[in-house]
């Protein structure tokens, strides 16, 4: 198989897409929320594309562009190494194998000229790439395959993800089981420190915490959602405390400064937050 050909690189592809954003007076912390409206995906997934972390198709860049009024060659260089003997673009497509039909990203270069063999082939024969062993594969154009993406998780990217922090491991634990088991991509946290660290790493959808957290309260981490690239993401905060005046207090000027909602009761009734999140993401 030749290896003597340009594939996209994420990155300058999310560095290029930021780019224009800003040309085009979109601020740096609307980035990811923009990105998620053109290509419908969950915030988090367009924060990590936007970080070339998550590979890019071949579609969403012809939607990104449109969007933008642009051409794809603004975002992909689309004409660089004409004379590598086969160039390649990450392309939504089904992989048919051993019977099954598998969701897959697969990067697709130019027709092979008769009689060039390869492993793999990929066919259009409407609007959806498909990709065979290429004895398996039916009568038609056939197209080169550099390289095909199975990836277990590209269900999860579609998915809105949740940090849940609770010191008490258990709880978060079983609430992030049953997020996980009602279609969300939950993450449990145990203390602030752990918590403020991922959040300079990853962003969330959504939030769900406890309000005493050991000897501190989750002020700080609120604090530093409302500060990241995120602001406006769903915090709903937790208090097995209700009754106690200073909580409630604490409670009260969190909800006015930093538009938290609750406070939920604990034990938690994890339908109801179930619930309350759906509400948030309007689903």
């Amino acid at each position: 198989m030749d290896n003597n050909h340009h594939k996209f690189d994420s990155l300058s592809i999310a560095n290029r897409v930021r780019e224009l954003f800003l040309h085009y007076g979109i601020g740096k912390r609307q980035h990811a929320k923009e990105l998620s409206r053109i290509l419908d995906l969950s915030f988090s997934h367009a924060h990590r594309k936007l970080k070339g972390q998550s590979p890019w198709t071949l579609e969403q860049i012809n939607s990104v562009a449109a969007a933008l009024g642009e051409t794809p060659a603004a975002i992909a260089d689309m004409g660089v190494e004409q004379e590598a003997t086969a160039q390649t673009m990450a392309q939504d497509a089904i992989f048919f194998v051993a019977g099954a039909e598998i969701a897959c990203v697969g990067h697709i270069g130019d027709e092979l000229p008769a009689g060039r063999q390869a492993e793999f082939v990929a066919l259009k024969p409407d609007q959806q790439w498909h990709i065979y062993r290429a004895d398996d594969a039916p009568l038609g154009k056939r197209f080169w395959v550099e390289l095909i993406e199975i990836r277990p998780s590209h269900t999860d990217d579609e998915r809105l993800s949740i940090a849940v922090l609770d010191d008490s491991h258990q709880a978060a634990d079983e609430l992030a089981k049953y997020l996980d088991g009602r279609g969300f991509t939950a993450v449990a946290f145990y203390d602030v420190g752990s918590f403020c660290q991922a959040l300079q790493q990853s962003l969330f959808d959504g939030y769900v915490v406890d309000w005493l957290i050991g000897e501190e309260t989750a002020d700080k981490c609120i604090e530093a959602i409302r500060s990241s690239d995120n602001p406006d993401a769903p915090v709903l905060v937790l208090t097995g405390q209700l009754g106690t005046d200073q909580r409630e207090s604490e409670i009260a000027k969190a909800m006015r400064d930093y538009d938290v909602l609750g406070p939920y009761e604990k034990p938690v009734r994890l339908h109801v937050i179930e619930a309350a999140l759906l509400r948030c993401f309007n689903l």
